[in-house]
């Protein structure tokens, strides 16, 4: 299967359809995105941390190596599943890859006190899993959108701040009454007869497989955006705009996940109860990444992206001020919606970006690329983090390398070009 026909931007929407089947492919990857990797893997592992300690007298530091181990194969691994996805479609990939993460999440049951068999589980995770991702729905949603992509990813997006919270409290949940092993057979079997089905029944590569053409609904902002517009690879490695979007990438994933996964334990150590954790400042948390994830895009789609960028990247700095500065629960409160809102505009900036500045041809392949440089600093972020921990015995440092990162994206951002296809908001 090939992306790269021309799709002509026409109004789409068919006269029997109340709503555009386009939006229900954005609701299938909310879903989907709900019960993929990075939600049942990467932001339920902070829940994992103390247990596993506790059992197996592994540190932080350990731990969160994890972490950095299945990043490290998604940096390798997640362009390769790209370009399969530009030339098999994405569920053919996407299908057998959500099959091995539920598998795999309920082969931890099986752990053993060694840290190279924790680290070769994760490591089989990243690989595995790798489609079960972003790379899969933003590259489905660009096919299916011409205009509202940004809301549409952003729709999408919001499923893994949603699959946070299912995700944490699931497995919270299972670890007070069960322990860690049933909680990670929950998670797996919450991918496998949930997401899995779901996903497998209804998401469709391309609006032209359904005898449709993508949604195309004209905005204020001027005309669609051009589904013929394409760079390859080799043209995008000589753009600087690509290698921007790299440091961004990297920079945003170091600052926003090293904190991410720390976020619980760094609270539980200032002495804040775990009730207020679990019940206000991680709910704020999820619901600032939900809003982020949609008004994020739904402004993109009206105003010049990386503007909105910049601006939303300053909300996460206001808040890490408010958690180093110690300014009491309340300021904690804001501090944990805003970093929330910092979280949830990832998504939209790498995926939309990317559709953007080089279309839709070899979408998979360099999203994979830029979302590889995400993972590196995904790789990174938590265990320096947890290495600094263990170090100072306290997280001000690492609070103060995330907000100099997140300037130095804030600052990216306000230098990146226009963009060349037909529109420019």
């Amino acid at each position: 299967m090939s992306y790269g026909t021309h799709i002509s931007p026409a109004q789409t929407r068919p006269a029997s359809h109340f709503i555009h089947p386009s939006w229900r492919m954005a609701a299938i990857a909310f879903i989907g995105m709900a019960f993929g990797q990075t939600s049942m893997t990467f932001l339920t592992f902070g829940t994992f941390m103390k247990p596993l300690g506790e059992e197996f007298g592994w540190s932080r530091g350990q731990a969160a190596a994890a972490l950095s181990i299945i990043s490290v194969m998604l940096l390798i691994f997640t362009p390769v599943a790209g370009r399969l996805i530009d030339r098999h479609g994405a569920r053919r990939v996407l299908l057998p890859s959500m099959a091995g993460l539920g598998l795999v999440l309920c082969a931890m049951f099986f752990l053993t006190s060694s840290l190279a068999h924790f680290y070769l589980m994760f490591a089989i995770l990243g690989i595995v899993g790798v489609a079960a991702n972003n790379v899969s729905y933003v590259r489905v949603l660009t096919a299916w959108f011409t205009t509202r992509r940004g809301l549409a990813i952003g729709i999408a997006s919001a499923g893994t701040a949603a699959g946070q919270s299912i995700g944490i409290g699931l497995a919270q949940y299972l670890i007070t009454d069960y322990g860690w092993r049933i909680a990670y057979v929950g998670l797996g079997l919450a991918v496998l007869l949930i997401g899995l089905p779901i996903v497998a029944w209804f998401l469709r590569d391309l609006p032209k497989d359904v005898g449709l053409l993508p949604y195309a609904k004209p905005t204020h902002g001027g005309a669609a955006i051009d589904a013929a517009f394409s760079i390859d690879r080799k043209e995008a490695l000589r753009m600087p705009v690509f290698w921007a979007l790299l440091a961004i990438a990297f920079l945003m994933a170091t600052a926003l996940h090293g904190i991410q996964i720390h976020f619980v334990p760094m609270l539980l150590d200032a002495g804040i109860h775990p009730g207020q954790v679990a019940g206000v400042i991680v709910s704020l948390l999820t619901f600032g990444a939900i809003v982020g994830r949609i008004v994020t895009g739904m402004l993109f789609d009206r105003f010049f992206a990386p503007r909105v960028a910049l601006f939303v990247f300053m909300l996460p700095i206001i808040g890490l001020f408010f958690v180093l500065e110690n300014v009491g629960i309340w300021g904690l409160y804001a501090g944990a919606l805003f970093f929330g809102i910092g979280l949830g505009s990832e998504s939209d900036v790498l995926g939309y970006f990317t559709s953007r500045y080089f279309g839709l041809k070899s979408m998979g392949e360099l999203y994979g690329l830029v979302f590889g440089a995400f993972m590196g600093g995904t790789a990174l972020g938590p265990v320096l983090y947890g290495v600094m921990q263990s170090h100072y015995g306290n997280y001000r440092i690492a609070l103060f390398c995330s907000i100099g990162m997140l300037a130095a994206v804030c600052l990216l951002c306000a230098m990146l070009p226009r963009f060349k296809d037909l529109r420019d908001v």
